[in-house]
């Protein structure tokens, strides 16, 4: 999974933005920020505890630390494919529906900036495109987005 603050196209991302690598564009205009430093982890932490429901969690922070509750939110560290190296993982865009359980949004890595628009929670997972071996290095086209 890609984690990150998802920010639609109208929203503020500018100071967000200066040297940060870890910005994934959506093929219809939105920004998720998956740095998990600096200005862009105060962000996503601010907007984690704001949305926190009584006891449920609406966002997995743990990312952001050396103990992630979900090892598989490490998308933004894919590196990009080269002709040495084929691109064995690609990206999948979805959005989770308004029906899903609020007691499982905890292992959801992504949290959206503004609630100003009523929209879905934009995440992107990696999806294999074969098999990969235990320690193999993740490699995707950054320009190919599966539909």
């Amino acid at each position: 999974m890609y984690p990150g603050t998802v920010y639609r196209k109208h929203e503020p991302i500018f100071f967000q933005s200066l040297g940060n690598p870890f910005i994934f564009r959506c093929i219809d205009g939105i920004l998720i920020d998956g740095n998990d430093k600096g200005l862009s982890r105060s962000v996503y932490r601010s907007c984690s505890w704001r949305d926190q429901l009584g006891p449920f969690q609406m966002s997995d922070m743990s990312w952001l630390t050396a103990a992630p509750q979900n090892p598989l939110a490490v998308g933004q560290y894919v590196n990009n494919c080269s002709y040495e190296k084929a691109a064995n993982v690609c990206y999948q865009e979805f959005d989770v529906p308004r029906h899903f359980p609020v007691e499982l949004k905890q292992y959801l890595p992504n949290i959206v900036y503004s609630h100003e628009i009523e929209s879905h929670l934009r995440c992107v997972v990696l999806v294999t495109l074969r098999d990969i071996k235990q320690g193999e290095e993740l490699f995707s086209n950054y320009y190919t987005i599966v539909n």
